[in-house]
């Protein structure tokens, strides 16, 4: 293991670069994006995720990760910082044995195409259009991990997916469900390409959830958090299913919505041999 360098200013360029990448705009231009604990850092190396730096509060938290790491061609730079140095890469009054820097990797749809490898005949896809809070998009790729979905699909995304709150409140999820991006048109061809049953969810004009058919290579779709789908994704090949509300309100939470439609997916798969 390499023996890490000591960091005892909130000046160091290192620590400077690193806490810019809590910006959007400077994630895009360095290719770079920060992970908040040890936990995600794990997950991420895991899954292969490149490590450039890392940051700890002591030494000894290195020998948690695993060995995999320093076996890399390029193993990445380590620092032990002081308190003061430490306490500025964290974020939200949040207190962090290890906070990473990690490169980014691309997520358009060729990529998705060329990697994908679907777990059967019958992928089922999730379609997140206009997703704007990184808490919401983090959950719904959490979900998605646990509901076994072959991908996620950010259709025109506002939330930029390497945000720190997203990368969070996913679990790690980020870094084991393939994931791409395109706009609204882009991402409906790449389903039409792939024979997608695609259905939408809608408060208005749609069928109950329960009463759709969930089989064979499927998309759900879930709209934005404030504005829903609107006129987006209203082509008369997707149906509209909704959620039947029993209260005054007359619409869940995004990710909450994403929960009921994917498990509901996954309920009808598990009763039919595929």
């Amino acid at each position: 293991m390499l023996k890490p360098q000591l960091i005892s200013s909130v000046q160091n360029p290192r620590i400077k670069f690193a806490c810019s990448l809590r910006n959007a705009k400077d994630r895009r231009k360095s290719g770079a994006f920060l992970i908040d604990g040890l936990a995600l850092v794990q997950i991420a190396i895991a899954c292969d995720v490149q490590i450039d730096q890392l940051f700890v509060n002591d030494e000894s938290t290195l020998t948690k990760l695993p060995k995999l790491i320093w076996q890399q061609q390029q193993a990445p730079g380590t620092f032990v910082c002081d308190q003061p140095p430490m306490e500025k890469l964290q974020y939200g009054g949040q207190s962090h044995s290890m906070i990473a820097v990690a490169k980014s990797w691309p997520m358009d749809l060729d990529c998705l195409t060329r990697k994908l490898r679907p777990k059967s005949s019958h992928p089922l896809y999730l379609v997140l259009d206009r997703m704007e809070k990184p808490g919401n998009l983090g959950a719904a790729l959490r979900t998605a991990d646990a509901s076994g979905v072959d991908a996620v699909l950010l259709s025109d995304p506002i939330c930029d997916i390497f945000n720190p709150n997203a990368i969070r409140s996913s679990l790690g999820a980020i870094f084991t469900v393939p994931t791409a991006f395109g706009t609204c048109q882009a991402v409906a061809a790449w389903l039409q390409q792939q024979r997608c049953s695609v259905f939408t969810a809608r408060v208005e004009g749609a069928i109950p959830y329960s009463s759709a058919s969930f089989d064979g290579p499927i998309a759900i779709v879930i709209g934005n958090e404030a504005d829903g789908l609107q006129d987006r994704w209203s082509q008369s090949r997707f149906q509209g299913v909704s959620i039947p509300m029993m209260g005054k309100i007359d619409s869940l939470n995004a990710s909450v919505s994403t929960a009921i439609l994917l498990f509901e997916a996954v309920r009808q798969r598990n009763l039919k041999p595929h």
